[in-house]
């Protein structure tokens, strides 16, 4: 269901300036400063830093030829384009012409909007905003692009934190050619996470990559 681009803009965004530059294509205006062309250059730096630190932080296990593959899927033109169609950014784009209107247009827009978050809310707000932006496609790039065994990497992970082992608890329902698995990973220090699927190992490949996000974020702050 497509979003509203307000519906996750920081306080005080909506009606900056910055955003209406980041709404305006260099063919709708005269100066090309006064265009989102600078402000899409910004956004493009705070977006890939953005990403960098959030898989970095999520994925500690990850080297950095899975990690540099995780980020390219998530800011690629395409991803950043199916994003900005999501929040309508094609009409909402002002152009001085028709044959403006092409699908880098909206990735370009996207990324100028993000530069107007960072210079109206600056990092710290900008990060939550891109966070919110791409979680489902780093969700399902991370399924995409993490070729590794994720229980393997769990079992490495915890390992190295000299935790025990998980436990896992497997349910399922429906007739024996339509089974549902749902498998629940549990992990000393209260750390759950359950996955689902069609077969007991999708659902538990889904608990465990769950499983190491979550390891992942409470280490973060450990040592925050």
């Amino acid at each position: 269901m497509p979003r509203e681009l307000e519906e996750i803009l920081p306080e005080g965004v909506e009606k900056s300036s910055e955003l209406a530059q980041a709404l305006t294509h260099s063919s709708a205006v005269r100066d090309p400063n006064a265009s989102n062309e600078r402000l899409e250059f910004l956004g493009d730096a705070v977006l890939q830093l953005v990403v960098t630190e959030l898989i970095y932080r999520r994925y500690p296990d990850l080297d950095e030829g899975m990690l540099t593959r995780l980020r390219s899927a998530v800011v690629s033109r395409s991803a950043l384009q199916r994003i900005g169609a999501e929040f309508g950014l094609a009409r909402r784009v002002a152009v001085g012409q028709a044959d403006a209107m092409t699908q880098a247009l909206v990735a370009n827009a996207l990324e100028a909007v993000i530069g107007a978050v960072f210079m109206v809310v600056g990092y710290r707000g900008a990060a939550a905003f891109v966070a919110d932006l791409i979680g489902e496609s780093l969700d399902a790039a991370s399924r995409d692009q993490v070729h590794g065994d994720f229980k393997s990497i769990l079992h490495q992970s915890l390992a190295k934190l000299h935790l025990e082992p998980p436990s896992y608890r497997v349910e399922w329902s429906g007739p024996d050619h339509r089974r549902w698995y749902r498998v629940t990973i549990v992990i000393a220090g209260g750390i759950e996470a359950t996955g689902e699927g069609r077969s007991r190992k999708l659902a538990e490949q889904e608990a465990c990559r769950l499983a190491i996000i979550e390891t992942g974020r409470r280490a973060s702050q450990r040592e925050a």
